[in-house]
């Protein structure tokens, strides 16, 4: 399954807390993530210490550790709060999440609709992994494997006419390759300003989808 606002799982299941952590939802632990993200956003990963993070956030660095264990959590939680996960995962509200396309392009636009929903944190984890950042560039490689499988997934069950003929994961990578450029793109300026975003990402989204056909 496909691209999904979701919170409550990382890449490999559930945000890792220590043990006793509060729950996810705590005042203090939004607090400390929003303030993480803009930390993040103005110094980037690397620039941004659990030193400096405690202290943005009234605390000090024990009770920050209480809630997030190393700077990986910190950063796995920041991105599931703002709801940048690439595959669905199972929701704790009971209610079932909607299907996923089974149109190429439907597909392909919902995912970069959702990736633009949450810009701000792309451009951080896109720009650190070009950094070098370790910590951003090994949550990243987590997210970009497990969207990689989803889309496997998704080859295999809605368009086996592409697995037979190049195989599913070659498929699933040109896929993701091609969604990672869209982004990438548009962050240096393809799309003009006054130019209506949705209406860019479907037409994006279909030429892709165009180049294969069943």
């Amino acid at each position: 399954m496909i691209v999904s606002r979701v919170k409550g799982s990382g890449p490999g299941g559930p945000t890792r807390t220590a043990a006793g952590a509060p729950p996810e939802g705590s005042a203090t632990r939004q607090r400390i993530l929003a303030i993480a993200l803009t930390l993040m956003s103005q110094r980037g990963v690397d620039g941004t210490s659990m030193r400096d993070l405690a202290a943005a956030a009234g605390l000090n660095v024990a009770s920050l550790y209480h809630y997030f264990p190393s700077k990986r959590d910190l950063l796995e939680s920041v991105l599931v709060e703002q709801g940048f996960l690439p595959i669905r995962a199972a929701r704790d509200d009971g209610v079932e999440p909607a299907p996923e396309p089974a149109d190429l392009a439907e597909l392909l636009a919902e995912v970069l609709v959702s990736m633009f929903e949450v810009e701000e944190f792309v451009r951080l984890m896109v720009c650190e992994a070009m950094r070098d950042e370790t910590t951003a560039r090994t949550v990243g490689l987590d997210l970009f494997s497990s969207f990689e499988a989803s889309m496997t997934e998704w080859v295999l069950a809605h368009r086996p006419d592409l697995a037979a003929r190049s195989g599913a994961d070659a498929v699933a990578r040109l896929l993701s390759a091609a969604v990672l450029g869209i982004f990438v793109q548009h962050a240096a300026g393809v799309l003009a300003d006054g130019q209506d975003l949705t209406a860019f990402l479907l037409r994006r989204a279909s030429e892709v989808a165009a180049l294969l056909p069943a």
